[in-house]
């Protein structure tokens, strides 16, 4: 079994941290993990979907949205089974972002189990970062007109 929690504070509300953690369809784009995601079904807050790892591994999540609280993934078939928790916490102005993973590895990934583990610690960190990054977008800095040498000169 491999257990993994990782956190990070944003500098953010809890409504937009949300707004983008729930937006489950960008999951690859910060779970580096992931190449592919397709939504089988859907009832209500609960998905179904199909995972193409990295490694072309088909995986199959079962997804609970609860607004503004967390997202519960519970992986059920593929190489990889257990569950991913994503738990959002509003500690003032900011939002505390955590992830818990219980997970077991199936089939010849067990031989590299410790390597496995090693990469989805580093998935969680650089997710959360990626996240964190998404949330916080530093607005552009001003461009101000060029000038020409002789115009420094004369100023």
């Amino acid at each position: 079994m491999i257990e993994i929690t990782a956190k990070i504070m944003i500098n953010s509300t809890a409504k937009k941290v949300w707004s983008v953690i729930s937006a489950i369809e960008r999951d690859p784009y910060f779970w580096k993990g992931m190449t592919r995601v397709r939504n089988k079904s859907r009832d209500g807050n609960v998905f179904t979907r199909e995972v193409t790892l990295s490694n072309s591994d088909k995986c199959y999540q079962k997804i609970i949205l609860f607004p503004m609280e967390g997202i519960h993934i519970k992986w059920t078939r593929g190489s990889l089974t257990g569950i991913k928790d994503i738990l959002l916490t509003q500690v003032g102005n900011q939002t505390l972002l955590e992830v818990e993973m219980n997970y077991a590895i199936r089939g010849i990934a067990q031989l590299r189990s410790r390597h496995i583990s090693e990469e989805l610690r580093n998935e969680a960190e650089l997710a959360l970062q990626l996240i964190k990054e998404d949330i916080e977008k530093i607005s552009p800095f001003q461009i101000n007109e060029r000038k020409q040498w002789a115009d420094l000169i004369h100023e």
